[in-house]
């Protein structure tokens, strides 16, 4: 049997659907979305591509998930091959 994609329309409504009255935390999330096309309330995002905290970390400019994972976090990410959705670590660090 082929695979067969899902219908945009039909991931976009679960996405939104998942979204609903939800703080959602992530990096640059506004390239997510855009994607997507979907929309958030401002008051409902956490990204850490904005937290000034971190904005310190590189000069006032946008900091990069890899820079803010390595330097917060202590991990390595994107060594190789780049997937936004492939990655895994645990709050201890064990990698598991």
């Amino acid at each position: 049997m082929a695979w067969v994609a899902r219908e945009f329309e039909d991931v976009q409504k679960e996405v939104s659907a998942i979204l609903m009255d939800r703080v959602l935390v992530g990096h640059a999330i506004k390239n997510d979305l855009g994607v997507l096309l979907l929309s958030h309330p401002r008051r409902d995002i956490r990204d850490t591509s904005r937290h000034p905290g971190f904005r310190k970390l590189s000069a006032g400019r946008t900091p990069a998930l890899k820079k803010l994972a390595q330097e917060v976090l202590g991990i390595e990410i994107q060594g190789g091959e780049h997937s936004s959705v492939c990655l895994s670590f645990s709050l201890d660090g064990s990698g598991d």
